[in-house]
């Protein structure tokens, strides 16, 4: 589905003014450490999908309702902020794709110190102690030539 340049500028509008309101007008401690991570609107411009994360332990299910309960209050504010004929609807999902994206650095992280293990483990296995090779000592052999 291809979106228009009106489409990405009144998403890119919610998106500043949500993460606004959402950071600084909602007194709901569940919701402080709230961040709205993308916003896709309908071509028509009459939905809104926000997608939220959080870092806490708490519930998608609990954020995800009081996120619902605060949208009319959300639109309100929007509608003085921001000059569309009409506000949007406000649906909110939560976004996990930060904590998949973590996932996949650690592991990624582990692979990368598991195959340097191995590295380190190979290059000791396959390189000869340094006490048994013989050093040439070609000065004593220059000498014992010329003393013959």
């Amino acid at each position: 589905m291809t979106t228009t340049i009106r489409q990405e500028r009144a998403a890119e509008l919610l998106y500043q003014e949500l993460s606004i309101l959402i950071g600084s007008e909602l007194d709901d401690p569940a919701l402080e450490l709230l961040a709205v991570t993308n916003v896709v609107v309908s071509r028509d411009l009459r939905v809104a999908k926000i997608y939220i994360h959080q870092d806490s332990d708490i519930q998608r299910n609990v954020v995800l309702a009081k996120l619902k309960r605060a949208a009319p209050f959300l639109r309100r504010q929007l509608a003085q902020n921001v000059s569309f004929r009409a506000v949007p609807e406000l649906l909110f999902y939560y976004d996990d794709s930060p904590d998949q994206a973590a996932r996949v650095d650690a592991l990624l992280q582990s692979i990368a110190e598991e195959r340097e293990a191995r590295l380190q483990d190979a290059e000791y296995a396959f390189s000869p102690p340094s006490s048994t090779l013989p050093s040439p000592d070609l000065y004593s052999v220059d000498a014992q030539k010329e003393d013959a």
